[in-house]
């Protein structure tokens, strides 16, 4: 009788499904960052809404720049890549980067706008406001207390800039509706991008700083130039190309877009991932396993259950069916016989008695042996009447089972004391 719980054709199902199921969630995990969208309206690279800032990440892709969205916090830029943190909601993001170095460059754009969801659309922003001078300015504590914050009026417009051709080229120039620039000495900001109103673009000198050129730390006061509704001006995204082309050394290096401080944190944890997309299909795959493994081991499952089974496994089976056999050939007798000649070689061994004793002297020696270890049982008794039985005319079934315990325990006892 067939006695298996799933039949070929089943089982080759299963394991094709369970190899493709595989396969896909492999594939998916290395592309999930495609698969997975993000959406907010909010000031991240998320974002497809007037104040976001999707269309300058996707920007920097279309103009082959080497860009990664990060979510993690240890996850930090490589020697010659560019963090970029935009618009960072809250300032432990900002100090992390600058506390330790982390790639060429570091450009900080300073925070604006408060956006509200259009109840009718979850991508666009019914309606915008100015941040805080005091929520902008808590960023701005970050590099120095003597860096001022310049603002304009929501009516204002500022076209009218200056640059530095040393280091930046362009030949546009800059729109912001309602400014938003900055001020500061020249022992704490090099001016790159200004007006007579303020700073648009500048360079922190750290009071520590390593090489010229390494490690810059760049400061863009208003988001505004690379906002969605931003880059429709040529000269905002002149500018804004402009300044990673420059932090990456003309695309040599790559571009970091830090996400953590926008509440897009993502840290490393084995139980979340089982159930995050792709790994979930794993997880459901193990899940459906173990429900299988758990259904096939229920009473009643599969074919019926064989109440007289032809053959058993496990040492005590084999013991009692080579006994069987041994007794229904006659062979009872030469097997006591044997057990006793087995026992004695095994106590000789391993109370390493002299080698070149004949049997009676080896008996007599054990039996020494035996009377100083404290055993009752006498060595030569014990062999000698097991012996007896063998040589017996009519071979006693219950003599030699009685003859094999004796045996067994005056090993024991010889071997590892009375206790």
């Amino acid at each position: 009788m067939d006695d298996r719980i799933f039949s070929s054709r089943t089982l080759l199902w299963l394991v094709l499904i369970g190899i493709l199921s595989f396969a896909g969630a492999f594939v998916a995990s290395l592309y999930q960052d495609k698969i997975i969208h993000l959406s907010s309206i909010g000031t991240n690279s998320y974002s497809q809404s007037a104040i976001g800032h999707n269309a300058f990440s996707s920007l920097m892709k279309k103009m082959d720049y080497r860009v990664r969205t990060s979510r993690k916090t240890w996850d930090r830029a490589g020697y010659a890549d560019v963090t970029l943190l935009i618009e960072p909601e809250d300032t432990m993001g900002v100090e992390a980067v600058l506390e330790e170095f982390y790639g060429a460059g570091t450009l900080v754009v300073l925070p604006k706008w408060h956006a509200y969801p259009d109840p009718e659309n979850e991508k666009w922003v019914r309606s915008a406001r100015l941040k805080s001078d005091g929520e902008v300015e808590n960023i701005l504590q970050i590099f120095s207390d003597r860096i001022e914050l310049i603002r304009g009026a929501p009516e204002d417009v500022l076209e009218n800039f200056t640059w530095d051709k040393d280091i930046l080229t362009f030949s546009q120039q800059p729109w912001i509706q309602a400014p938003q620039l900055i001020q500061g000495s020249d022992d704490i900001l090099r001016p790159l991008v200004y007006s007579d109103k303020g700073i648009l673009l500048a360079e922190f000198i750290q009071p520590n700083g390593l090489l010229d050129g390494i490690d810059k730390t760049w400061i863009l006061s208003d988001p505004d130039i690379l906002s969605n509704h931003g880059l429709d001006n040529g000269g905002n995204a002149y500018l804004a190309i402009g300044i990673i082309d420059v932090l990456t050394g003309n695309g040599l290096g790559g571009v970091v877009i830090d996400e953590t401080s926008h509440g897009y944190v993502s840290e490393p944890s084995l139980w979340r991932r089982m159930f995050e997309f792709p790994f979930a299909v794993v997880t459901l795959l193990l899940v459906a396993t173990v429900g299988l493994l758990g259904w096939s081991s229920i009473s009643r499952f599969g074919p019926p259950q064989i109440t007289e089974k032809s053959y058993q496994s496990g040492k005590g089976f084999l013991i009692d069916n080579t006994a069987d056999l041994l007794a229904f050939g006659g062979h009872g007798a030469l097997m006591l016989k044997h057990y006793a000649e087995r026992s004695l070689q095994t106590v000789a061994l391993g109370l390493h008695a002299p080698k070149d004793l004949e049997e009676y002297e080896l008996l007599q020696w054990l039996d020494r042996v035996g009377q100083a270890r404290g055993s009752d049982l006498i060595s030569h008794e014990i062999i000698r009447n097991a012996h007896s039985i063998t040589e017996a005319p009519v071979f006693e079934v219950m003599q030699a089972l009685k003859a094999a315990r004796d045996i067994h325990r005056w090993k024991q006892e010889m071997l590892h004391g009375t206790g």
